[in-house]
């Protein structure tokens, strides 16, 4: 049986005598067997024998009552990768200035280890471990589901882990009310949007009861205000989603009372057309090919009726028609068309189509383009506007 036994797998060391130097010795032998064992430990001609004898030693020198031997562990073998349980754990319980940079960085913390931290350490090790480039899978399932709000925080900013769409949802539904934990959530570049939109139209409310209860709405118009940054934040989320995507987020956005006339029309105005499109569609309840015969080929009967079937207000169909006219003209169906581009060609139409109606639907187009156009398109509309005031 002892054949079987290599020299490799017995240790060479007697580590008695390590064992009565820490018991016995003075701080200066403490120190010099500190150093020699770190030597030994990082050294690639050390042997795993020798390296698993001297590993009781080391936990003892990692609780030793002299920081500056812990402190020599700390810069010696903060890269070591063979270190045992008991001396990682003995490290990590160590002062913060010293544990917490080793907790972020020492490669022999493995997948049990960081859940243990997780479970049991402060939040100071638990951020340390979320920042972990090779942070584990169970690791991040831990902080998701129960870990604290800085270790959340920690793991969204990890530019080493991407967070699937269940992960988002869970930390949202647990945070949703803490600002600090939904504003690394809204950076993630891999957030989904239809979170992005659930938060946005819940900021929008909060900001709205905040304005009620100080009587700023009366005073101030922000109602206006803040349904305006809730609908353009609204577009800049959906700005580069895929008609897939499309079709289940106006879903979402309809059955959360999201899909408004403004909406609509500040996406049409602005060249959004393909949430214009899908958000048409869905609400007149027709198919995507009924509504591109009024953007792609320019149907006003078509038109008519999928706005009649949508429910739009009779006061906006006006706009509605030239914004399908210049889609249709510029070829623009189906895409992101060019804000300032599309938006002078829609005045060009909307003045052209207009100019039958009598003065109050005029007005009301002009007051709906200058409402909702953004950049060029509203100072071009508002010029305009401020033309016709002095000829009236």
């Amino acid at each position: 049986m002892n054949d079987d036994i290599t020299m490799g797998d017995l240790p060479t060391l007697d580590t008695a005598v390590f064992e009565q130097v820490i018991d016995h010795g003075p701080i200066e032998d403490r120190l010099a067997l500190a150093r020699q064992l770190c030597a030994l430990i990082i050294d690639p001609q050390t042997s795993m024998a020798d390296r698993r004898a001297v590993m009781p030693v080391l936990a003892r020198l990692a609780c030793d009552r002299d920081r500056l031997v812990r402190e020599i562990l700390h810069s010696t073998l903060a890269q070591a990768d063979c270190l045992s349980a008991d001396v990682v754990f003995s490290m990590v319980a160590d002062d913060d200035d010293l544990a917490v940079g080793f907790v972020a960085a020492n490669p022999s913390i493995n997948c049990s280890i960081q859940c243990a931290i997780l479970t049991v350490g402060d939040a100071q090790r638990c951020v340390a471990v979320a920042s972990r480039e090779d942070v584990s899978a169970a690791a991040v399932k831990k902080i998701v589901y129960d870990g604290l709000e800085a270790s959340a925080i920690a793991l969204l900013r990890n530019k080493a882990v991407r967070l699937g769409a269940g992960y988002c949802r869970k930390l949202y539904n647990r945070f949703h009310d803490q600002p600090k934990l939904c504003t690394a959530l809204m950076d993630a570049p891999y957030l989904p949007p239809e979170i992005a939109l659930v938060h946005n139209q819940r900021t929008a409310e909060e900001l709205r009861r905040s304005a009620r209860l100080q009587g700023w709405v009366a005073d101030f118009k922000s109602d206006d205000y803040i349904s305006d940054n809730e609908e353009l934040t609204a577009l800049r989320i959906l700005a580069d989603v895929n008609d897939d995507r499309l079709r289940d987020l106006v879903a979402l956005m309809s059955a959360r009372n999201m899909l408004t006339t403004s909406l609509l029309l500040r996406a049409g105005i602005n060249g959004h057309l393909p949430f214009f499109e899908w958000a048409l569609a869905y609400l007149a309840n027709v198919s995507m090919r009924r509504v591109r015969m009024a953007t792609a080929r320019s149907s006003e009967r078509s038109a008519m009726t999928v706005l009649r079937r949508a429910g739009i207000p009779e006061d906006t169909h006006a706009l509605f028609l030239a914004i399908c006219m210049v889609s249709s003209a510029t070829g623009a169906a189906g895409k992101k068309a060019d804000q300032d581009a599309f938006g002078r060609a829609l005045v060009e139409v909307t003045m052209t189509r207009t100019a039958a109606l009598d003065a109050d639907q005029r007005q009301r187009v002009i007051q709906l383009l200058s409402q909702f156009a953004q950049g060029r398109t509203r100072t071009l509309v508002n010029r305009l506007n401020d033309g016709y005031a002095r000829v009236a």
